[in-house]
């Protein structure tokens, strides 16, 4: 009769050893399927985060892209009037042209890091493009009082 309770004891034993390994199993995997979750959600996040930075991106560019094409409108003018100045309104009109040259390549600079500027530095070259933009405007107005000068 022992024989036969100890084979008993065995196999629930058994019982109990199979249902803790599944019961392992079974929180190894939910453990993983959190995880997956969790590292799921931070993509969608991230994902959303960098919609949203390319938006503001493509929005300031725009923006700004817009104010420097006017500028760009008006330097093409007030060239042909610089063009026709003579004696010093024409050396000073030259020097403010050639000024206005170089704040229009630092635009063009600023604009294209701007599109390309990561999530991280995004503030910090929005800041630095509209900077850029506002020197060449005052570039502008410094060119259209020497010209309307004569």
């Amino acid at each position: 009769m022992s024989a036969v309770l100890t084979g008993c004891g065995n196999k629930k034993g058994e019982q109990e050893a199979k249902a803790k390994q599944e019961a392992a199993i079974k929180a190894e995997a939910d453990a993983k399927a959190a995880q997956q979750k969790a590292a799921d959600d931070l993509a969608a996040a991230k994902l959303k985060t960098d919609e949203a930075a390319k938006a503001v991106r493509t929005e300031a560019h725009a923006a700004m892209l817009k104010e420097v094409e006017a500028h760009d409108r008006k330097i093409t003018y007030l060239r042909d009037k610089a063009a026709k100045a003579k004696g010093a309104a024409k050396k000073n009109a030259e020097a403010a042209v050639a000024e206005l040259d170089k704040r229009r390549a630092a635009v063009a600079e600023s604009l294209t890091k701007l599109q390309g500027a990561a999530d991280a530095d995004l503030e910090a070259s929005k800041t630095a493009a509209r900077a850029a933009v506002d020197k060449l405007g005052e570039g502008v107005t410094n060119l259209e009082k020497i010209v309307e000068k004569k």
